[in-house]
C-alpha cells in the first residue's frame, strides 16, 4: 500500500510551519491510495502554496476512471472482435485519453499538496508518465489498425488474440499511471543504488519494451504472425545477444521489425547504462554523483575521469568495429545477388533486400555475438566463402574478447608505434588470450574430426577446415552457422554444449561460465594434484576471493542448466540431445540449435526465454540482484571438517 509522509523534508519546511503532528495524532500522517481517489480536493499544509487542482466533472476523476475502464474492459474482451461493437468502444477509449492524462496530473498534484512538497519537476516521474502516455496511445492506435484496417487475408483467432491483448495492456497502462508510478519510482530508486538489480531492471524494461515493437502489425509481413510470446522471445533473444528464433526473420520481419530488431541487439551488446552514460556525456549533462559511482563499479573504473573515457571508448569502438566488418562483408556480397532481394522461396540467400542492410545487420550481430540472419538459410549456403567466414569469425572473436582486453591491446599498439617498450599484459588478458586460442584449436578439431564424413561429407577438404573453424568460433556465443546441426551426431553436439557452457570472457558480449573461470578451476585443481599451497596461473598467485567466485558462478550454472533441460524434458516431445543444446544455447547466450526453436509449445518458449534472460546478465549477477547487502560479521564461527571425495 502506498503510504506518503506529510511532513516536509527539514530543507524544505518554510521557516513558520509547524512541526508534523505525531505519531497518535488523527492527521493524515499516513496516506493510502484509496483515500487519495476518494479524496475531492487537496487540503494545503501550512505555510505551502495550494495547489489544489481545478474541479473537474466525476467521471474524469481517478476512482471513477478507472471502474469506467474495468467494465470498458470486460466488454471489450467479450465483444472483440465484432466489427460494430469494436469501433464503438475503441472509439470509447480513445476519448478516455484526455480524461486519463487529466486524473493523472490531478492525482500528482493531490500527492504534492497532501506531501506539503515543493513543486518541481522529477525526471522519474516525468519519463514514467510519457512512456505510459506513448504506450496507452500505441495501444489504441494498433486496435484502431486492427478494426478498420483488416488485411485481405483472415487474420482469424490471431486477430481476435491480438486486439484483446491491446485492450489487456491499455487498461495495465491506465492502472500503472494512476496507481502504480510510486512504487515503480521506489523500485527504480532501489535499482539505481545497486549495479546488479539496475542490470536486471534495464534488461528487463527493455526486453519488454522490445516485445511490444515486434508484435505491432508495422513490424511483421502477416499480422498470422503476431504473438506476444513470439515476440517476448525475440525480443529477449535479441537483448540477451543470444540469437534463437522462433520465426525466420526476413520471412516474418518487415524492414522496421528488423531494425527493431537489430537495434535490441545493439542496445544488449553494449549495455543500456553505458548507452545512456555516453549520450549523457555527449549532450553536455553532468552526471549525478551516485549515477556514476554505480556506473563506475559496473564497469571496473577507478575515478570518474577514467569513467567517462572508458565509456566513451567502449562505444566508439564497438561502432568503429562493426563499421569495419560491415565494410568488409559488404564486399564479400556484392558478388550475390540474391541478397538484394526480398525473400524468395527456394533462394536461401535471399530476404535482406539490400546488400549494405545486410553487411551491416551481420556486423552488428555478429560482433555483439547474436547471431540473427537475414538469410532464408542462413549462413549455410556461403560455408565455401573464405571471405565472410572469416570476417564474421573475426567479429565473433574480437566481440568475445571483452573491452578490458581491447583497451590493453590498444595501448600497447599506442605504445609500439611512438617507439616505446609497451609493459607486460596483465594476468586477466594473457588468460583470456591463451584460454580463447585453445578452445578454438580443441573446438576445430573437434569438429573436423567429428563431422569429417558426416555433415561435411560433401565438402572439400579446405572447406571442411574452415567450416569446423568457424563452428569452433560460434560457439563462443554466437548463433551462426555454415553447417547445418541437424545433420550433427550426438558427440558433436556433446562437444558443442560443452565449449558454449565455456563461453567468451567476462566484460564482453559473450555469455557462458567465462575462460577466466575455468582459468581459475584448473589452476585450483591443479594446486590440489600437487599439493599447492595456493593455485597459480601464468606466474601469479590467484587470489581466494577469485576462486570462490569461480567456483560460485560454476556451481551456479550447473544447477540452473539442470533445472532449466529438467523442466524443458517434461515439457517438450524433443530428442533428448536436441533439448540439451538448445537449453545450454540459450543459457550460454549462444543461439545455435538443431532446428526446433520455432516448434517449442508456449510454455517452452518461456521457459527458453527465463534461460536466455538469467544467462545474459549472469546468475551470480541475479543472485546479488536478489539478495540483501552482505553484513560485516564481528565473529567467525569455529571450524570443523567435513569428509570430502
Amino acid at each position: 500500500m502506498l503510504r506518503v509522509d506529510p511532513s516536509p523534508s527539514p530543507s524544505s519546511r518554510p521557516p513558520d510551519a509547524p512541526r508534523a503532528a505525531p505519531s497518535g495524532d488523527p492527521a493524515p500522517s499516513q496516506l493510502t491510495v484509496a483515500s487519495m481517489l476518494a479524496q475531492p480536493a487537496p487540503v494545503a499544509a501550512a505555510g505551502a502554496v495550494s495547489v489544489a487542482p481545478r474541479r473537474r466533472a466525476a467521471w474524469m476523476r481517478p476512482a471513477p476512471l478507472l471502474v469506467g475502464s474495468a467494465v470498458l474492459l470486460g466488454l471489450d474482451l467479450a465483444l472483440a472482435i465484432t466489427p460494430r461493437a469494436s469501433v464503438g468502444l475503441t472509439a470509447v477509449e480513445t476519448l478516455l485519453v484526455p480524461a486519463w492524462v487529466a486524473a493523472v496530473v490531478s492525482l500528482e498534484r493531490l500527492r504534492k499538496a497532501l506531501a506539503g512538497a515543493r513543486v518541481e519537476a522529477r525526471r522519474p516521474r516525468r519519463a514514467l508518465f510519457l512512456l505510459a502516455f506513448v504506450l496507452l496511445l500505441a495501444c489504441i492506435g494498433e486496435k484502431w489498425l486492427l478494426v478498420l484496417g483488416q488485411p485481405a487475408e483472415d487474420p482469424g483467432q490471431r486477430g481476435v488474440v491480438l486486439y484483446r491483448s491491446y485492450t489487456v495492456l491499455a487498461f495495465v497502462v491506465t492502472l500503472v499511471g494512476l496507481l502504480g508510478r510510486r512504487p515503480l519510482e521506489r523500485i527504480l530508486a532501489t535499482a539505481a543504488e545497486h549495479p546488479a538489480r539496475l542490470m536486471v531492471v534495464s534488461f528487463g524494461a527493455a526486453t519488454l519494451l522490445g516485445s511490444f515493437l515486434l508484435t505491432l502489425p508495422q513490424s511483421l509481413r502477416s499480422i498470422a504472425d503476431a504473438s506476444f510470446i513470439d515476440g517476448l522471445f525475440m525480443s529477449a533473444s535479441a537483448v540477451c545477444v543470444t540469437g534463437l528464433a522462433v520465426h525466420n526473420v526476413a520471412e516474418t520481419y518487415t524492414p522496421f521489425g528488423q531494425a527493431v530488431l537489430l537495434l535490441l541487439v545493439q542496445v544488449g551488446g553494449l549495455g543500456i547504462m553505458v548507452l545512456s552514460t555516453f549520450f549523457a556525456i555527449v549532450a553536455g549533462r553532468k552526471l549525478r554523483l551516485r549515477d556514476a559511482a554505480v556506473m563506475a563499479e559496473m564497469i571496473d573504473a577507478e575515478s570518474f575521469t577514467q569513467l567517462r573515457r572508458n565509456v566513451a571508448a567502449i562505444v566508439l569502438f564497438t561502432l568503429g568495429i562493426e563499421a569495419v566488418g560491415a565494410l568488409a562483408l559488404l564486399l564479400s556480397f556484392l558478388p550475390h545477388h540474391q541478397i538484394a532481394s526480398g525473400p524468395v522461396a527456394g533462394e536461401p540467400l535471399s530476404g535482406a533486400g539490400d546488400h549494405l542492410w545486410a553487411a551491416v545487420f551481420h556486423a552488428v550481430s555478429a560482433f555483439c555475438n547474436a547471431g540473427f540472419s537475414l538469410f532464408g538459410g542462413g549462413l549455410v549456403p556461403l560455408v565455401g566463402s573464405p571471405a565472410v567466414s572469416l570476417v564474421v569469425a573475426a567479429l565473433v572473436i574480437l566481440g568475445g574478447l571483452g573491452f578490458p582486453v581491447h583497451e590493453e591491446l590498444l595501448r600497447r599498439a599506442r605504445l609500439r608505434l611512438g617507439g616505446e617498450r609497451p609493459p607486460r599484459l596483465s594476468l586477466h588478458s594473457r588468460v583470456v588470450l591463451i584460454t580463447t586460442a585453445v578452445m578454438l584449436l580443441v573446438g576445430t578439431a573437434g569438429f573436423l574430426s567429428l563431422e569429417w564424413r558426416r555433415s561435411m561429407g560433401g565438402l572439400s577438404w579446405p572447406v571442411k577446415v574452415l567450416a569446423s573453424f568457424f563452428q569452433s568460433a560460434m560457439t563462443r556465443t554466437a548463433g551462426f552457422n555454415t553447417v547445418d546441426y541437424g545433420l550433427m551426431g550426438p558427440a558433436t553436439l556433446m562437444l558443442t554444449c560443452m565449449l558454449m557452457f565455456i563461453g567468451g570472457a567476462p566484460g564482453s558480449t559473450a555469455g557462458g561460465v567465462k575462460v577466466t573461470t575455468v582459468a581459475a578451476l584448473f589452476a585450483t585443481l591443479r594446486a590440489e594434484l600437487r599439493g599447492d599451497e595456493a593455485p597459480h596461473l601464468l606466474g601469479r598467485t590467484v587470489p581466494a576471493a577469485t576462486v570462490r567466485r569461480a567456483l560460485g558462478v560454476a556451481f551456479l550454472m550447473v544447477v540452473l542448466v539442470t533445472g532449466f533441460l529438467l523442466v524443458m524434458l517434461v515439457l517438450e516431445p524433443h530428442a533428448p540431445m536436441g533439448l540439451a543444446l538448445e537449453t545450454v544455447s540459450a543459457f550460454a547466450t549462444v543461439g545455435l540449435s538443431v532446428n526446433i526453436t520455432p516448434s517449442l509449445s508456449a510454455p517452452g518458449k518461456l521457459v527458453i526465454t527465463l534461460a536466455m534472460f538469467i544467462g545474459r546478465i549472469g546468475p551470480l549477477t541475479l543472485a546479488l540482484a536478489l539478495a540483501n547487502q552482505a553484513r560485516a560479521r564481528s565473529y567467525r564461527l569455529p571450524e570443523e571438517r567435513v569428509g570430502i571425495g
